[in-house]
């Protein structure tokens, strides 16, 4: 029980420094200056530019999503805000954390949270098709709480394939982990959609 307190304490700090991360970099970031190169320039527009040539801070992306909106009964808030680094132009990698409040009327509220780590690999072969096409995998660790009981999570493991436009994203993944019984997966179903992106 004192491990689970001391679990859930560091999981809501690592949120709130997620966030606070977020907000200091998003703020210095917009006070950057642009440089519009003329004449001189010595790359071709219509080429993509190489990320591994950009200093490691323009390489970061920072987004995150929100989901499960729900009011009434139950009611149901889901945040998950996410940081990446773009290693190639193809492959970046990422952290996010997750955290989902369900409430139903005369029960305790139930807070889910914990988190993963994913990657995402472009699929170019498919732009002809699908715009932004990309494969994404990910592990995941996750808690529950509920009126002083907790509860651990098996580690999960997903899989699939999702769509971006702009930074907006939506990805489809297989929970390779998913149990029906309910207690080693968080999850109602093996099919997980997840709504969000990258946009800073």
């Amino acid at each position: 029980m004192f491990k689970r307190l001391i679990i859930t304490k560091i999981m809501k700090k690592l949120l709130f420094f997620l966030l606070i991360s977020i907000i200091s970099y998003t703020s210095t970031y917009a006070q950057d200056p642009i440089v519009i190169k003329q004449d001189s320039s010595v790359r071709d527009l219509d080429v993509e530019q190489d990320v591994r040539e950009l200093p490691f801070r323009q390489r970061i992306r920072i987004g995150g999503g929100i989901g499960g909106l729900q009011f009434g009964n139950p009611t149901v808030i889901s945040v998950s805000p996410m940081v990446g680094y773009q290693v190639t132009n193809d492959f970046t990698a990422g952290l996010a954390v997750d955290y989902q409040y369900t409430k139903y009327t005369g029960y305790t509220a139930l807070n889910l949270y914990g988190p993963r780590l994913f990657g995402q690999y472009r699929l170019q072969f498919l732009e002809s098709i699908l715009s932004r096409a990309f494969a994404q995998a990910e592990i995941q660790k996750y808690y529950a709480s509920s009126g002083g009981q907790s509860l651990d999570y098996n580690m999960q493991t997903l899989a699939g394939l999702g769509l971006g436009y702009g930074g907006f994203q939506i990805t489809a993944l297989y929970n390779f982990s998913y149990s029906a019984n309910g207690l080693n997966s968080p999850y109602s179903s093996p099919v997980v959609i997840r709504v969000g992106g990258f946009f800073f």
